[in-house]
């Protein structure tokens, strides 16, 4: 996709003549006023997270009745309420981490964990040493990155307490980068719009907006799951372009593959990637993960043994608590020890949670004021101090209850976006501070997030001689201003995905739309047909048409329709040409409306697995 871009030269300022100088001004009255007829309110009460000729992106009420009817609010789980048997200390002068017993005569020893699998299986396996005994004040050796530890009261024949431990070593070398830079930290959370951000956890929505963070409130997703929408933040990439180029389902692909955390690592920061839900992770579901650590610091090893070795929970389907912790705060954990461990020197770490917030759209709820406690930890250890921090999410709900609602559509395609700079940054680049600012409501995507990582690496380069994405030239840093009438195509979103809800209800019963869904159910079985690890999905029918609505004035519809067998729930944007009565659609891009994994077991193939019934 190739764009016109729009940057204007400031060396082109300082010469422009004085009757220049006046139409410049005009043009700009011009824009303010053609800015302040599509107010972000309208007098009859209508709300927009962005409203621009080309973008009227509605702002649903996260609190209306019919979200409010399904809600239920959950609470923090305290996994286990006996005390520490031990605990950790961090010996600041000398970076060394001890074990330390709490109770006397007790008998412990602790398993290290390490990465066990090879070649294909690299991603996919863990080993444990044989237990070792250690006494109080144990110093942990640096080679030791994680563990599982059992202690034994004198009286107890089986083992008293079990937990599990990792730890952030610092690097061994001792180079610090120069010129100052900022370190960069990504905390993402599966699965939450800003909707439900505001609804399931308000005091960390209350926290974020009493700090000094901005608001993305025109964030909009790329992709339909986790997959492409952080590939396309953490490469630029959409989706079959990052299938094709690095290479998901070989071996070794994703080794090579171009990731920002790569290029930081090249100008001497130290990297951090950490995951939960191991059989689901973004890089290992139905694909073949990493060859090799991917990051200095890894925590695939640790996640897959404490889901195994430890005795756990589950909640919606999900690891809920794993030992002593919730699944979630071994991630979390893990996070602020990075940081803390890195804090005099430059990182980029990325920690992205699922079991909290992937099945269930309430139960965020239960995070809220941990999360809270999580930013204020980081705050007061000095690591928002020069450090850029991205708090975001991948997209919404995609099935489930709140996606069946009116405000369903929206739900699913805006994820919560908030951006954190410290302060030196805001002092010495203060047009940042004005673009994030302007930029709040303003259409933005998941690439203009990868090209701010590439400015974050370049701070002092001039913003049109910075990388752009590879799928979508025309997107730029937020550290500078979006343009106000930005479309999802210039955006790199693609029309299904694209929030600028602009949709006008067709009937149900119309000619057109129900051969719109006929041909869009012939497609999916089309699409089934070409997958060789498809054989077993039954061939669907249309049972009956949801709902049918034209966008503006356009040849595009979108259509939710359920099929035979299996009542699958289907969402889709097609385009009808009125000539030949034909429709086109991208069968990948068809949404699935409700949870579909007990339908699909019998097929491997993950892009046909939401359109099969086994």
């Amino acid at each position: 996709m190739h764009m016109d871009l729009n940057h204007e030269s400031k060396s082109l300022l300082i010469v422009i003549t004085e009757p220049n100088i006046e139409s410049y001004l005009e043009n700009d009255l011009q824009e303010d006023s053609l800015n302040s007829s599509y107010p972000l309110e309208t007098e009859t009460h209508v709300k927009y997270f962005v409203n621009s000729p080309q973008c009227k992106m509605f702002q649903p009420d996260p609190f209306a009745k019919n979200i409010m009817k399904i809600y239920d609010k959950k609470h923090y789980t305290v996994c286990d309420h006996s005390p520490d048997m031990i605990t950790v200390s961090f010996n600041e002068t000398d970076s060394t981490f001890s074990l330390n017993k709490n109770e006397r005569g007790a008998s412990c020893c602790y398993k290290q964990i390490l990465r066990a699998g090879k070649r294909t299986q690299a991603d996919k396996h863990y080993t444990l040493h044989p237990c070792i005994k250690f006494e109080h004040g144990f110093v942990v050796p640096r080679h030791v990155e994680a563990m599982i530890t059992e202690c034994r009261r004198p009286k107890d024949l089986k083992v008293s307490q079990t937990d599990a431990f990792a730890f952030v070593h610092p690097r061994n070398d001792s180079t610090k980068t120069e010129p100052r830079r900022p370190s960069v930290l990504l905390l993402g959370i599966d699965s939450v719009s800003r909707i439900n951000l505001q609804l399931t956890m308000p005091q960390l929505y209350e926290y974020l907006g009493a700090q000094h963070w901005f608001e993305m409130q025109g964030y909009n997703k790329m992709g339909d799951n986790t997959f492409p929408n952080l590939m396309a933040v953490l490469t630029g990439f959409n989706k079959s372009y990052a299938i094709s180029s690095c290479r998901p389902d070989e071996v070794g692909g994703l080794d090579a593959c171009p990731f920002i955390w790569k290029d930081f690592k090249d100008k001497g920061y130290t990297t951090a990637f950490a995951e939960d839900w191991g059989p689901f992770s973004t890089f290992d579901y139905l694909i073949k993960g990493f060859r090799v650590p991917p990051t200095d610091v890894y925590a695939r090893p640790l996640v897959l043994a404490v889901e195994k070795e430890l005795n756990a929970t589950y909640d919606s389907g999900m690891p809920h608590c794993l030992g002593r912790r919730l699944a979630s705060e071994y991630v979390y954990d893990l996070a602020v020890e990075f940081t803390r461990v890195n804090r005099n020197r430059t990182f980029f770490g990325m920690f992205w949670t699922n079991t909290f917030s992937h099945n269930n759209f309430a139960l965020p709820s239960s995070m809220d004021a941990r999360m809270v406690t999580y930013m204020r930890t980081l705050d007061r250890n000095g690591v928002m101090d020069n450090t850029i921090v991205i708090f975001f999410s991948d997209h919404g709900s995609r099935f489930g209850p709140l996606r069946r609602l009116s405000s369903g559509f929206l739900e699913e395609r805006l994820p919560f976006m908030f951006i954190r700079l410290p302060r030196w940054i805001r002092e010495k680049y203060p047009h940042f501070v004005k673009s994030l600012e302007v930029n709040r409501n303003r259409l933005t995507s998941p690439y203009d997030i990868y090209a701010t990582f590439r400015h974050i690496l370049e701070l002092d380069k001039e913003p049109e001689k910075l990388p752009r994405p590879n799928s979508c030239p025309s997107c730029h840093s937020i550290f500078e201003e979006v343009d106000w009438s930005r479309s999802c195509h210039q955006a790199g979103i693609e029309d299904h995905w694209c929030g600028c809800d602009s949709f006008k209800p067709v009937s149900k019963t119309d000619a057109t739309a129900k051969s719109i869904a006929q041909q869009l159910v012939q497609a999916i079985n089309g699409f089934l047909a070409e997958k060789k690890g498809a054989k077993k999905c039954q061939k669907l029918k249309l049972k009956y048409v949801s709902s049918v609505q034209r966008r503006s004035n356009s040849s595009s519809y979108l259509v939710q329709f359920y099929t035979s067998p299996g009542g699958a729930f289907f969402e889709a944007t097609a385009d009808w040409d009125a000539d030949t009565k034909n429709v086109s659609v991208s069968v990948p891009s068809i949404s699935r409306l409700e949870s579909y994994a007990s339908q699909s077991q019998c097929t491997s193939v993950k892009e046909a697995k939401k359109f099969c019934i086994c």
